[in-house]
């Protein structure tokens, strides 16, 4: 059996044909971010199928570091770039099954969005926040993203995930232990699919609701620029981009990374960022927002990476 216990082993596994994904290695994630920034992935994994990526990890060494993404949307990767291997969940993963009483199972790779329109497709009811959600199912499940007073704890009944060793395990909605902005989930665990609590409603109802959340979006957030979603999460004292605004960091700037004017929670991409330059952009407006407000901002998107500095 061959056993990787360091990246330069990788290729003993690739010869075997023991795996049907891609691999690659010391690979550009920039311009697969968001943000359009970033370094690169040291060995970047895109599995075939959900047996493929389990056959993956029982042949790589525990030691061996793994981070898991799916459409990188909510994500800051620093300018050196992801040690150990980084598994990017395809769209492949973006299966589609309808059940008895109102539940329906979605993969991890599918889109938000495409969720929220195949539950109206199908008459169901409560999926209507995800239209307004960038990124993908897994990625919502991780962090429980929500969205107009609506989260996926508020729906999700069954997740399926793939454990570091290669086994499958199943957690109920309970034992995911949502929080706001959070989950059990580890950055080596990988979400396959889950399944959900819809109820029947009215497709009228259903389509108005999701007209609602898109057009809130269209009106309130940046649009065509690159950009990674909410920075920061909601302390409960107020919202985070009123405690930017108020903090007199409307249309700020480092570098190439901007905050933007119309929703003071999003950062945008000018054209020349670098990872850093969000990094400290992030960094000065937490300073600002906690000498002006007493209040200490934490970031929702996802850091991860080294930088330029440390390697």
């Amino acid at each position: 059996m061959i056993w990787v216990k360091n990246m330069s082993q990788f290729h003993d596994l690739i010869n075997s044909n023991l795996i049907q994904g891609k691999i690659f290695f010391d690979k550009s994630l920039e311009n697969l971010t968001w943000l359009k920034v970033g370094g690169k992935a040291s060995c970047l994994y895109i599995p075939k199928n959900k047996e493929d990526l389990a056959v993956f990890l029982k042949h790589i060494d525990s030691k061996i570091k793994t981070s898991v993404f799916g459409r990188l949307s909510n994500v800051l990767i620093r300018d050196g770039g992801i040690p150990g291997v980084t598994i990017l969940i395809p769209p492949s993963f973006s299966q589609l099954e309808i059940h008895k009483n109102n539940k329906i199972t979605f993969g991890s790779g599918l889109l938000d969005k495409n969720a929220s329109q195949f539950a109206y497709d199908n008459d169901l009811g409560g999926f209507e926040f995800l239209s307004g959600i960038p990124g993908n199912i897994g990625g919502a499940i991780a962090m429980n993203a929500g969205c107009y007073g609506s989260e996926i704890k508020d729906i999700a009944d069954e997740v399926l995930i793939l454990e570091r060793d290669g086994e499958l395990k199943s957690y109920n909605n309970e034992e995911m232990n949502f929080s706001y902005r959070n989950s059990i989930i580890k950055t080596d665990q990988i979400i396959i699919e889950a399944t959900f609590q819809g109820r029947h409603e009215n497709k009228s109802n259903i389509k108005e609701k999701i007209d609602a959340v898109i057009s809130s979006r269209e009106e309130s957030q940046p649009s065509k620029v690159a950009t990674g979603g909410s920075t920061f999460k909601n302390p409960k004292e107020a919202k985070a981009w009123e405690l930017i605004n108020s903090s007199g960091l409307s249309g700020y700037k480092i570098g190439g990374a901007m905050i933007s004017p119309i929703h003071n929670n999003f950062f945008i991409n000018t054209g020349n960022a670098s990872a850093k330059d969000f990094e400290r952009l992030g960094e000065f407006v937490i300073h600002e927002v906690e000498k002006h407000h007493g209040i200490r901002l934490e970031w929702e998107i996802h850091i991860i990476g080294e930088s330029i500095d440390d390697i």
